[in-house]
């Protein structure tokens, strides 16, 4: 019976991540503003790799916190568990935006012109 218990209190939601995740909404900003060269591109991923392992570190630890708090142990464990798909998954999101950060530095060190015009192509589209 204890173990059917803990197998329930591991696998059953728990308070909803939603409120612990600081959901980031990539602004159109962000994603028109490409690094003007390869310095800025590489600088840009490397902000962007610490910060996706220190927000994922963040999830996880604050969800492991808030589940022994109204779980015990058990809990806790449930909550790491159930963080560890988005874990695996995270790394890739942030690679990729890492690498498109230093490929597009790359490219407007190489091409400034094209990083003019994407620009203007950008802006006629937002009138």
């Amino acid at each position: 019976m204890a173990a059917a218990e803990t197998a329930y209190d591991m696998v059953s939601p728990g308070p909803t991540t939603h409120s612990l995740m600081r959901t980031k909404h990539i602004s159109q900003h962000r994603l028109a503003h490409q690094p003007v060269d390869l310095r800025e591109g590489v600088a840009k991923a490397y902000d962007v790799v610490k910060e996706g392992f220190t927000d994922t570190a963040h999830l996880i630890y604050e969800t492991a916190a808030r589940e022994h708090e109204q779980r015990g142990m058990t809990g806790a464990v449930g909550g790491v568990l159930r963080q560890i798909p988005p874990a695996v998954v995270k790394p890739l999101i942030v690679a990729t935006e890492a690498t498109s950060n230093v490929l597009g530095g790359m490219r407007n060190q190489i091409q400034p012109d094209a990083r003019q015009e994407e620009s203007q192509k950008w802006r006629l589209g937002d009138q």
